[in-house]
């Protein structure tokens, strides 16, 4: 009757928290289930679970039930409420892209396709979560055929496997050269004598801007180590064309460095698909991305520069200026600060000033400044802007210690961190030519960890700029803490220190671990926020 006359009547079915329980037509299914046959049609009657907080798969149920007023792919089961928020806010931005007059997508056919092949593979993950970190990846599969869809979810397992596990702490390695405590590696692995290094620059590129900083490093990198190192640039990056630029040039690459977050999906896919390159993405590490990352500890030149304005202030007031943007990403840097002018001057006030400036417009600190001298202050730390001119302002840095006039505007350049690109890139390169970067190459695919690099002062990628603003004496305090940073021995981060919740983050006579710095997300309990 099946291979004869074809199914008539759809089976009836009970459904409670993603089981199917069949009513009428068993034998229907058992019949398509011996040919193989990926779906069935059936009219279901949903039966909705009691929401109770002690039992947390009936939450995720409910998410579910939210999603499926709206979602795309019909009866996808996910395993947090939070990918259900991912998965909708992704088919937004994807459905965006298709063009009106373009193939519309069938989704659930989609979503069976992705099972199929799924199952071929032969993982054990959930095919929600994989199908979600998919399309996170490669986008929707319009017209990918199956063979090519199956290499892909092979080439994306190790994300896969770093999904279903994003509590793993990442490792950071913290100095340049710094190995992996197994001697396996140095008889595995020897000097390379050459290599092939491409650096991705998204879109805006000048001369004088962040992005061109990095090309000035990518240019000191290649005259220091000559002929050691061939190395080029792709230009004018973007999210939509990042993927497709780097497979055209730099497939054939040893070594690639991605400069801008913003570019993060298109690397993260093309590492996958390029076992054999090294990718390293300029950001703090993330634990959700099975992707290398390369970053500095920015936060330890900003903790000299709050230490020299707790020095140097004459009215107790010091300011951090910067614009309102995500606090996780700059919040190490801000509490760094705090914490140098209070070590030293312990009634100090610490203001954080981001009112009325724009991140899209830097001239907008003059307002953060004008507002920071009403409140009292004489120094403060403020990003770079256009229209700046003091004497003795060095070139290549982003934000500077001014002391300020009681009018409203800086007077005087006293000090700035700064960002060492050509010394970075250098000892990046270097430590792929020496084999120290081997362990980021190899780590075992079922290891759900990440690595980043994580380097500092004692590196020499970041400088310390002060000019002689101090007396002798309290210069002296202010070298001696710079090198005991560069030693290792000193953290700006020892305990106790609570935040504006009053909650204890780090312990008394204690260190965070590098990691906590680095996903630092509470301001200070002594940081008054303007």
């Amino acid at each position: 009757s099946h291979m004869g006359e074809g199914l008539r009547d759809p089976i009836q079915v009970y459904e409670y928290m993603w089981n199917y329980y069949v009513v009428e037509g068993n034998k229907r299914v058992s019949v398509l289930k011996y040919f193989g046959a990926p779906a069935i049609r059936a009219e279901v009657t949903r039966l909705i679970p009691q929401l109770d907080k002690d039992a947390p798969g009936t939450a995720v149920y409910y998410a579910f039930l939210r999603y499926d007023k709206e979602g795309l792919f019909k009866n996808i089961e996910l395993t947090t409420e939070e990918k259900y928020a991912q998965l909708r806010e992704l088919e937004v931005r994807l459905t965006d892209k298709l063009a009106p007059d373009g193939i519309q997508p069938n989704y659930n056919s989609m979503l069976i396709r992705f099972d199929e092949a799924f199952a071929a593979v032969d993982d054990t993950l959930p095919v929600g979560d994989a199908f979600l970190e998919y399309l996170k990846v490669y986008g929707f599969m319009i017209e990918t055929p199956a063979s090519v869809l199956e290499e892909q979810i092979k080439a994306l397992l190790p994300q896969l496997r770093l999904a279903s596990k994003p509590n793993a702490e990442p490792q950071l390695l913290m100095e340049a050269g710094e190995e992996p405590p197994s001697s396996l590696f140095e008889r595995l692995f020897s000097p390379r004598k050459m290599a092939k290094v491409v650096f991705a620059y998204e879109e805006g590129r000048t001369e004088r801007n962040w992005i061109g900083a990095h090309e000035k490093g990518r240019q000191a990198m290649q005259e220091e180590l000559g002929t050691k190192v061939s190395s080029g640039y792709i230009d004018g990056l973007t999210a939509d064309n990042a993927y497709q630029e780097l497979k055209k040039a730099a497939s054939d690459a040893d070594l690639v460095l991605i400069t801008s977050t913003k570019l993060a999906q298109p690397a993260l896919r093309f590492s996958l698909e390029h076992p054999d390159t090294l990718v390293l993405l300029y950001a703090r590490v993330r634990h959700n991305y099975r992707l290398n990352t390369y970053y500095g500890r920015y936060f330890e030149p900003v903790f000299l520069c709050g230490v020299a304005a707790g020095l140097a202030t004459e009215t107790g007031k010091v300011a951090y200026v910067t614009p309102h943007i995500e606090r996780s990403r700059h919040t190490a840097d801000i509490n760094a600060f705090a914490l140098g002018a209070k070590s030293v001057r312990p009634g100090a006030e610490v203001m954080l000033i981001w009112q009325g400036i724009d991140r899209n417009d830097p001239k907008t600190c003059e307002i953060g400044i004008r507002n920071a001298v009403k409140l009292g202050v004489d120094i403060a730390l403020v990003p770079d802007y256009p229209g700046l001119d003091l004497p003795g302002l060095p070139d290549g840095v982003f934000s500077l210690l001014l002391k300020l006039h009681d009018y409203g505007v800086p007077s005087q350049y006293l000090a700035a961190p700064a960002w060492n690109w050509d010394r970075f890139y250098t000892e990046i390169v270097k430590s792929y030519l020496n084999g120290s970067l081997d362990m980021l190459c190899q780590l075992d695919q079922e290891d759900p960890t990440v690595t980043g690099l994580w380097w500092g002062l004692g590196t020499g990628v970041f400088s310390f700029k002060s000019t002689d603003f101090l007396p002798p004496i309290a210069n002296n305090l202010l070298q001696y803490l710079r090198r005991s940073i560069e030693l290792g021995r000193f953290n700006p981060f020892r305990g106790p220190i609570s935040d504006r919740n009053g909650v204890l983050r780090i312990a008394e006579n204690s260190d965070p671990s590098p990691y906590e710095v680095l996903s630092m997300d509470w301001i200070a309990d002594f940081i008054n926020i303007i």
